[in-house]
């Protein structure tokens, strides 16, 4: 179930499968990055991001706003069905062979690609992943809010988008 429109959900997974469709994986990878980044500020806002990431989960300032777990949990559900619309759009082999793939199957949360991605993880370890990770916080922060509170995903995703933002600073 998407939050929002699935047509609009579509549009956008057409328009980033073009940007993305002749580059290879970490080019692709930092295209989906931008967007969510632009995503989180755009749902989340400047205070919801840094809510994220902290871990702090702070009450909806007005009585029928929605709290910061509900914003993010909309934006962990989009960012998802967009990323699985994008890679249905690019309609190649589905195979992994490289982190930044590796990655983004694992960020649908769709069972078939996120074994896909398992199997290219345990033939080559987390360390790359790890390493792909830490350049795009785009896709920490989908991570963050896709994570339940103290888990071993959400500790790392917060420790790459740090990484991440400390490496474009």
């Amino acid at each position: 179930m998407l939050p929002d429109s699935w047509r609009f959900a579509h549009q956008i997974a057409v328009d980033l499968a073009r940007q993305a469709g002749h580059l290879a994986w970490a080019g692709r990878s930092e295209i989906l990055d931008v967007w969510f980044l632009r995503q989180a500020e755009t749902m989340l806002g400047v205070n919801g991001v840094n809510q994220l990431i902290s871990g702090e989960r702070a009450a909806a300032e007005r009585p029928q706003a929605e709290t910061i777990e509900e914003r993010a949990l909309r934006f962990g559900t989009w960012s998802r069905a967009v990323v699985a619309a994008v890679l249905v759009e690019l309609a190649e082999e589905p195979e992994v062979s490289n982190p930044h793939q590796a990655l983004t199957h694992l960020l649908t949360g769709e069972l078939r690609l996120a074994r896909m991605a398992a199997g290219w993880t345990a033939g080559h370890g987390v360390a790359p992943l790890r390493h792909a990770l830490r350049e795009l916080p785009g896709y920490a922060l989908v991570l963050l809010a896709a994570s339940p509170n103290d888990t071993a995903e959400r500790f790392m995703a917060r420790d790459a988008f740090w990484a991440a933002v400390m490496k474009r600073s």
